[in-house]
């Protein structure tokens, strides 16, 4: 007859094995004397069968039922030659009935593991008996394990698989593809769980496919799982950007709802990293401010505003200007004759693009070109000395209704004039004399954040401008903190000169 009872989770299984012996051997002239049967209990015994599993290392109680006469005996249990040897022994006096009689085995012999006998024997407290034969004795099989032996090869000791509640008879103990002894040993992970770090990947796909740390829910630190990445986002879990566009994955998946395997997500020839960073547009909408244009087309073929739908602020959509009216969508008057395109456009009829001699199509011939090209520079240098002749400032002139125009000396009137009267000459506004115009409102120095927001250029434009102009020496760019102040030459604030140019003392 056999027992167990149940440990809580995690602790090891006592065992109760009962073997039950009749007709115990019994010595010549004592027939009074059996052991009927033998019970092993306690922490020691972990697994039970026809041999029972015993931990070397722990407490074995072995519970015998003997019948004895009236003298008084010597019960005692050992394993091996321990029983004849020194046997753990207690001394009972005889009822001439059965009765139980237990015995505590602190720990088996270093020496003695494997399949072993562990005998249990009855003998007269006062033996005259020459020989030393027991009065009786009963033998059981038991399979002992050692503290420093590993039963299941799986790189712990039979003793630390008890301590750590891993099974000591099977190499992975929570099925995760690692061996219990080099989660303990080398990766620091739990090995009666699964999962140590609750990342959604088992242990050994971390350790063995993925070559991510199975102790650490987020390898990469990019605000996703190792689980979310691998099962939900096909991203790599070991790499913050997956894509390389210049997002985080986590960013991408949890603030900007783009797709963190896609470089540019949607496809207007930007990427998202300098979507977001650089231009400020949308990555997931291909034309941000809704003009006609797409964010890339603005930025790279247009130099237009990709978050302002009329850049130029002439009442025309981007698009519109490049796409049906062939308008420059950065310049309000395209063609230079002091009427804005959008009010030229409103009148109904064409809106012309190169009679006054300026660059209006966006594509125009090479001819038409060059030609323009030229009556712009002769315009803008007669332009100039009419400035410097006629106004007191010798950066620009705007007049009151918001045109730009330069003052000529009278001419001779013809008939049906005015003496005296001089019609205004409409000149072009370049891109220099609109940084001038900005300067000039702001009394002679402004920061460039301010150029961008009242020209309605793109920062790259802008940029571009300032620095052709500081080249040509037409203004000067002073750095403060991270921005840059803009400044006529004549206005540069004390102390802000070139380190290597002379003073004018």
């Amino acid at each position: 007859m056999s027992a167990r009872f149940a440990a809580p989770a995690g602790v090891v299984v006592a065992v109760v094995v009962v073997l039950a012996l009749t007709g115990g051997a019994v010595a010549a002239g004592s027939s009074a004397v059996a052991v009927n049967s033998v019970t092993l209990s306690g922490p020691g015994v972990v697994a039970d069968g026809e041999r029972p599993t015993i931990a070397g290392w722990r407490t074995v109680n072995v519970t015998t039922s003997v019948t004895t006469g009236t003298d008084t005996y010597d019960v005692c249990a050992g394993v091996g030659g321990d029983a004849a040897g020194s046997p753990t022994c207690r001394q009972v006096d005889g009822t001439n009935a059965t009765t139980n009689v237990t015995l505590t085995l602190d720990r088996f012999p270093e020496n003695a593991t494997g399949e072993q006998d562990l005998t249990v024997t009855v003998r007269a407290a006062n033996a005259t008996n020459t020989s030393g034969e027991p009065l009786a004795s009963e033998t059981v099989g038991v399979r002992v394990l050692g503290a420093a032996g590993d039963v299941d090869d799986d790189g712990l000791t039979n003793r630390e698989e008890f301590e750590r509640g891993t099974a000591f008879n099977a190499m992975d103990t929570d099925g995760d593809g690692l061996a219990d002894g080099p989660e303990v040993n080398t990766h620091e992970t739990d090995p009666t769980s699964t999962d140590t770090d609750g990342d959604g990947l088992a242990d050994g796909v971390e350790v063995n496919k993925q070559q991510t740390n199975p102790t650490k829910p987020d390898t990469d630190g990019d605000g996703l799982d190792d689980g979310v990445e691998v099962t939900t986002h096909g991203t790599n879990p070991t790499d913050t950007d997956t894509d390389g566009d210049g997002l985080d994955d986590g960013a991408e998946v949890n603030e900007y709802q783009t797709d963190p395997t896609e470089v540019d997500t949607d496809g207007d020839g930007l990427d998202d990293g300098p979507e977001v960073n650089v231009h400020e547009t949308d990555p997931t909408n291909p034309d941000t401010d809704g003009d006609g244009l797409d964010d890339a087309a603005e930025v790279r073929r247009y130099d237009t505003n990709p978050t302002r739908a009329d850049t130029d602020g002439d009442g025309l959509a981007d698009g519109r200007e490049v796409n049906q009216l062939g308008t420059d969508p950065t310049r309000a008057d395209t063609d230079g004759d002091g009427v804005d395109d959008a009010a030229e456009d409103a009148s109904g009829g064409a809106v012309p693009t190169g009679d006054s001699g300026l660059v209006g199509s966006l594509t125009p011939t090479p001819s038409v070109a060059v030609g323009a090209l030229v009556g712009v520079s002769l315009a803008l240098g007669l332009g100039a000395v009419l400035f410097y002749r006629t106004r007191g400032s010798p950066w620009t002139d705007s007049s009151n209704d918001g045109t730009t125009r330069v003052d000529v000396e009278p001419r001779a009137h013809t008939d049906g004039e005015t003496e005296g009267e001089t019609p205004p000459v409409a000149t072009a506004v370049t891109d220099e004399q609109r940084v001038h115009e900005v300067i000039d409102d702001h009394g002679g120095q402004v920061r460039q954040s301010v150029v961008v927001s009242e020209t309605g250029w793109s920062k790259s434009k802008v940029s571009r401008v300032l620095s052709r102009m500081a080249d040509d020496g037409a203004i000067q760019k002073i750095p403060i903190g991270r921005e840059n102040i803009v400044a006529h030459p004549d206005n540069v604030p004390e102390g802000a000169e070139p380190p290597f140019e002379p003073s004018d003392e």
